[in-house]
């Protein structure tokens, strides 16, 4: 025998207290009265060695005794003895198959409603005595209950068990619950796993099956055809001359059957058809598909495929993927200038450009741009956004140490991305002014006497020229675009990175990146932008995302958005060993050993009341009569 609630040296501790407490309230000596009589002639003193004698014995053993027995039957209901032994009981971890395939659709409703009749039988089996934890197993293994004696629990998070987005990682799911029972140090039950086991081709070879796992197999076949990929990406072809951009759309589809399956594919930009192809699909089959689309504004990219045959999918969560059209925005540039002229072949037909030119007179400190030119011109109040200022005159933010005629421009500073991909050198500047460099200041290019383009970034982003690239010998060098295309760029390079859109599946997603690749620019931002860990494997980055939302892939220039919004899908359906056990147990269907202590809690109570009725009336009698004894009398007068 064993207790649930108390240790056996918990309970005879408090067995002997009580004890004590009750044959001391026994043996407690009597308080003396005071009694008021008419005279002491006839009062006679009691002997002292029999009253010793006297408050030594116990009047009432057999009500002691009863008292006894009644309070040590009531501690052991509250200890509640256990019958049979608590260490017969088992830790048992059921895993339950809640991946994105367990919504494919049967004639019994889902795959996961199969799998919880299946988890549901195994619970009713497992004895009373028996632990049981419950874990939804997807792409992570996640605990719904701990180790649960009341089976009524974990029965309710198994009906609350909904498909989630994300494909089986059933190895992870295993070792979770091998862990799980090594932490309980306590006899180790089955690790029992209910459900389809699709999992991919990489995971299905690397999964070693524990000892003690049983299945619980639910049929993982279903005719599906579904979009593992839908890409968009803005082509390099011209804008159109009604001022729209042209993209291009990237459509996978793959065959998870075992028959081939003709397909419709449809696609809608904003509502509209932009596109639709009929596919035969083999067995285990991948296609792709490509469609061009011209857009003057953004808006939604849907593709939706359809049995031809009229044949039912049995996974339809995958038959839709859409991705947003990102609104290409313009950079807004302001031009402060008395000869705006010269600068407009340079900055004012550009796609990527939305440029202002205004005279000196109408500078405003506090405009809408998020690029001010100022040409020769140097107001009182300095911009509060990036800023370009050309020959600067005196009272600029830039210190001037003098300025120089026909000297040649001998050198650019490699490590400036101001001047990637310039190595021009033959250009003799007619006239420019040389700076001198204060902290935080970077130079860009550089004569014999000095800097003559220097770049700052506090308080915020400023690039000087000392001289006109377009009054001076780079007027028609393609050295005078690039600069500025990286003068602008490095101010603002969210409008400049190259973007991409794709609409993925949840879980791991592995992007692939150039050889060469800058790694300290390479940041994952979710939807929130916080950042989310990855790792790097040669060529091929990889990141982790559980739930569906948008993702940015940064790599320097290049801006991937993942549009995680697929179900995954594991490939094929875990073929485990013969030697796995399957199935309910009928072994776990013993009763349970019975509970007493209700019966003892009744006995403690039923002795309680036995020695009320037994002596403790007889004791309320004699209590009554000393009280009216101590009364004292009242004599009255004789008539």
């Amino acid at each position: 025998m064993d207790f649930l609630n108390l240790s056996f040296g918990e309970l005879a501790a408090l067995a002997g207290l009580a004890s004590a407490v009750i044959i001391a309230l026994y043996l407690m000596e009597r308080s003396k009265r005071r009694q008021v009589v008419a005279t002491l002639r006839f009062w006679s003193a009691g002997k002292t060695p029999e009253e010793l004698q006297h408050k030594r014995r116990i009047h009432q053993p057999w009500s002691l005794l009863l008292q006894l027995l009644s309070v040590l039957l009531l501690l052991a209901a509250i200890a509640e003895p256990f019958i049979g032994g608590r260490k017969a009981a088992r830790d048992h971890v059921l895993i339950l198959d809640t991946s994105a395939w367990m919504g494919a659709r049967t004639r019994q409703g889902t795959l996961l409603d199969q799998a919880k009749t299946a988890a549901l039988a195994y619970l009713d089996a497992v004895p009373a005595s028996d632990l049981v934890m419950l874990v939804r197993a997807d792409a992570l293994a996640t605990p719904v209950t701990q180790f649960e004696a009341n089976h009524t629990i974990v029965a309710n998070a198994i009906r609350k068990s909904q498909p989630s987005t994300s494909a089986l990682n059933l190895e992870q799911a295993l070792e979770f619950a091998q862990r799980s029972q090594q932490l309980q140090q306590r006899t180790r039950g089955e690790i029992v796993f209910a459900g389809a086991g699709r999992v991919s081709r990489e995971d299905a070879e690397l999964i070693d099956p524990p000892a003690n796992l049983r299945l619980l197999s639910v049929p993982s076949t279903g005719e599906n055809v579904g979009i593992r990929k839908l890409a968009l990406r803005r082509t390099a072809i011209p804008k159109e001359p009604n001022g729209e951009a042209s993209w291009e759309v990237f459509a996978g589809l793959h065959n998870d059957g075992t028959m081939p399956r003709e397909v419709s594919l449809e696609l809608q930009f904003a509502g509209s058809p932009i596109g639709a192809k009929t596919r035969t699909l083999a067995a285990g089959a991948d296609t792709q598909d490509t469609f061009v689309f011209h857009a003057r504004t953004g808006g939604l990219v849907e593709a939706r495929i359809r049995s031809t045959n009229g044949r039912a999918d049995a996974f339809p969560q995958d038959d839709r993927a859409a991705i947003d059209v990102p609104i290409q925005k313009k950079l807004r540039v302001t031009v402060y200038s008395n000869e705006p002229d010269l600068l407009k072949p340079l900055l004012g037909n550009q796609e990527y450009l939305d440029t202002t030119f205004a005279v000196p007179a109408n500078y405003k400190a506090q405009g809408e741009s998020d690029i001010v030119i100022l040409d020769r011109f140097s107001p009182t109040q300095a911009p509060a956004v990036p800023s370009i200022w050309i020959e600067p005159p005196a009272g600029s933010p830039f210190q001037v140490r003098g300025n120089k005629n026909n000297i040649k421009l001998e050198r650019w500073r490699a490590e400036s991305p101001l001047a990637a991909g310039l190595i021009a050198k033959d250009f003799t500047l007619a006239s420019t002014e040389v700076f001198a460099l204060t902290s935080g200041d970077q130079s860009v290019a550089e004569t014999a006497g000095g800097p003559v383009i220097i770049a700052r970034q506090v308080p915020v982003k400023m690039v000087a020229f000392g001289f006109d690239p377009l009054r001076s010998a780079m007027k028609y060098d393609l050295a005078t675009p690039l600069l500025m295309a990286n003068t602008l760029r490095w101010m603002t390079p969210d409008v400049f990175r190259r973007a991409e859109t794709i609409a993925g599946t949840v879980g791991t997603v592995t992007v692939p990146i150039e050889k060469g690749a800058d790694r300290a620019s390479i940041r994952i931002l979710d939807e929130k932008q916080r950042a989310l860990p990855f790792t790097i494997d040669g060529e091929q980055l990889r990141f982790f995302s559980g739930a569906p939302g948008k993702v940015r892939v940064i790599v320097g220039e290049r801006e991937t958005t993942y549009a995680l919004n697929l179900p995954d899908v594991g490939d094929v359906a875990w073929a485990a060993s013969p030697r796995v056990a399957r199935g309910v147990p009928r072994f776990t269907t013993s009763s349970s050993p019975p509970t007493v202590w209700p019966w003892l809690a009744l006995l403690g109570a039923v002795g309680l009341f036995a020695d009320w009725l037994l002596f403790g009336r007889k004791r309320m009698v004699r209590v009554k009569a000393r009280a009216a004894a101590s009364q004292p009398l009242s004599w009255r007068k004789a008539s």
